[in-house]
């Protein structure tokens, strides 16, 4: 396996990675706390995994995520407004604050705004990754493993009462969550350059064995032990080394698997692959509107804590957003919502 090459099985893992955003969001189920343990370290892996290093300049890094990340975010984010606007009409001061905190980011943000964090932290990460490729590269690790620690005694602090809130999730959209992040983004790195090739001299089946193992054995110890998840939104990773470190395992595991055996499959089925390659480029788009979706959800009716409405908000929320993202896609709006090219209408051949 060569993932200089496209790898569609990457391409599935990366949309697997957001569809977990969305079922962690769409509210909380036995064994939910397993979910978060992993989904948003596999999230910024991922992302991490195609940073190259030195592939491209700062300047040209900036440029990439202002087109990809930022302006996406501006333009939800706008959009967002109005909605907000339209319901709060009436109760002007509740308008005023979901605006407020909605644009300000960082703790206590509107709910309207639920995820955009995800989009800006990558963003902010990928750009001081890339600069401090400039230096040695010790010095990028460690500035990440200071982000962990200091990230660590911020959360001491606030259990103990000395601190009343994060102050990285505190700051304006949340920037100080990024150094911390770019542990993750670093992991990606290395997982690309050590992990990838040896995985590329595996037999399919081998490779997906050992990746099934590397996902469910961590998460069963995880389980007995009552290991803390990550909630990296408010500055909380877990127990130092281990949370980040069964974080790390899982999604090697599930690398193994995806870009191995889904890969094949997805090589096979064409078309298949096809509608893969679509999904992967809706990220913005899904990661922005799902949350308008759920709180849509809720006014609704579908609010209750039983397992059928969770489903129901995760299926809903998951089939809309991607639906939008596709669609979207296909219009001039694409480069303003998903940060992507506007793309053709999928063509499917029949054969006769």
């Amino acid at each position: 396996m060569n993932i200089s090459h496209r790898n569609l099985g990457i391409d599935a893992l990366r949309v697997f990675s957001i569809a977990m955003v969305i079922l962690g969001h769409s509210g909380t189920f036995d064994g939910s706390s397993l979910l978060s343990v992993w989904r948003m370290p596999l999230f910024f892996i991922l992302s991490g995994l195609f940073l190259i290093p030195h592939r491209r300049s700062l300047r040209v890094e900036v440029a990439r995520r202002w087109e990809s990340l930022i302006i996406p975010y501006l333009a939800w984010s706008m959009i967002i407004t109005l909605i907000v606007i339209a319901i709060k009409w009436d109760s002007p001061a509740d308008m005023l604050h979901h605006l407020y905190t909605g644009w300000r980011g960082g703790t206590g943000r509107s709910a309207f705004w639920m995820s955009s964090w995800f989009l800006l932290t990558l963003a902010f990460s990928a750009i001081i990754l890339r600069y401090l490729e400039r230096f040695a590269r010790w010095v990028a690790w460690t500035i990440s493993i200071a982000g962990l620690v200091a990230s660590r005694i911020f959360v001491y602090l606030q259990d103990i009462d000395v601190l009343d809130g994060h102050p990285f999730a505190q700051l304006p959209l949340r920037l100080g969550i990024s150094l911390p992040v770019i542990f993750y983004l670093l992991i990606g790195q290395e997982i690309r350059s050590r992990i990838m090739p040896v995985v590329q001299e595996l037999s399919t089946t081998r490779a997906t064995s050992i990746g099934v193992v590397l996902v469910i054995a961590p998460l069963v110890l995880a389980h007995h032990f009552s290991i803390p998840a990550h909630y990296i939104h408010a500055g909380r990773f877990g127990w130092p080394f281990i949370t980040p470190g069964i974080a790390v395992t899982v999604t090697i595991g599930f690398l193994m698997i995806f870009s191995t055996g889904v890969n094949r499959l997805l090589h096979r089925w064409t078309l298949l692959g096809q509608i893969v390659g679509r999904l992967v480029r809706t990220g913005s788009t899904v990661v922005l509107s799902h949350g308008l979706i759920l709180l849509w959800m809720h006014a609704i009716g579908f609010n209750s804590n039983s397992l059928g409405d969770l489903f129901i908000r995760f299926g809903v929320a998951l089939t809309t957003a991607f639906a939008v993202g596709l669609l979207l896609n296909m219009t001039p709006a694409a480069r303003a919502l998903s940060g992507v090219p506007q793309e053709r209408p999928l063509r499917v051949t029949i054969a006769a």
